[in-house]
């Protein structure tokens, strides 16, 4: 069970979300979206106040995995999706008020292939990764026929 999984890994690995893990929806829709040329397997957004309202639960957040792509990823993956959306869930403590304030973080590390390949790690490290660690990153090149180089 989704649910299961994914409350196994909040105490393994988000503590801080345990005080609202029965307000995380997880909802699968038929398909996944895509943006350009990139299948996006699923999305975390913060709950908005309205579902309150209609429901006896007041979610903080909502994940949404595309059914399709959750049905090809072997459990491992669909582990690692789950894991993925549930480090942008954060729940912080306001130490004045005592308030928790609940929101959706950005991902650590995001770029581009080419930025990578042209200016290295600019945004982080600063170092410039060796051909070796773009592959790992981004895989093999595809040539303009869409076959992958040797």
């Amino acid at each position: 069970d989704v649910y299961d999984t994914m409350r196994q890994l909040i105490a393994n690995y988000h503590p801080h979300l345990a005080i609202c893990d029965k307000e995380i929806a997880i909802l699968f829709k038929e398909k996944a979206s895509t943006i350009g040329t990139v299948t996006v397997a699923g999305k975390t957004k913060k709950a908005p106040s309205i579902l309150g309202v209609l429901g006896n639960v007041d979610y903080k957040f909502i994940i949404e995995i595309g059914a399709d792509v959750w049905q090809e990823l072997p459990d491992p993956k669909r582990v690692a999706l789950l894991d993925h959306h549930l480090c942008g869930c954060k729940a912080v403590e306001d130490a004045d008020s005592g308030n928790i304030r609940f929101f959706v973080q950005p991902a650590d590390v995001s770029f581009y292939k080419d930025e990578v390949a042209r200016h290295g790690f600019w945004r982080t490290s600063g170092s410039t990764p060796s051909p070796t660690v773009i592959k790992d990153l981004f895989g093999e090149e595809e040539d303009k026929d869409g076959e992958d180089e040797d």
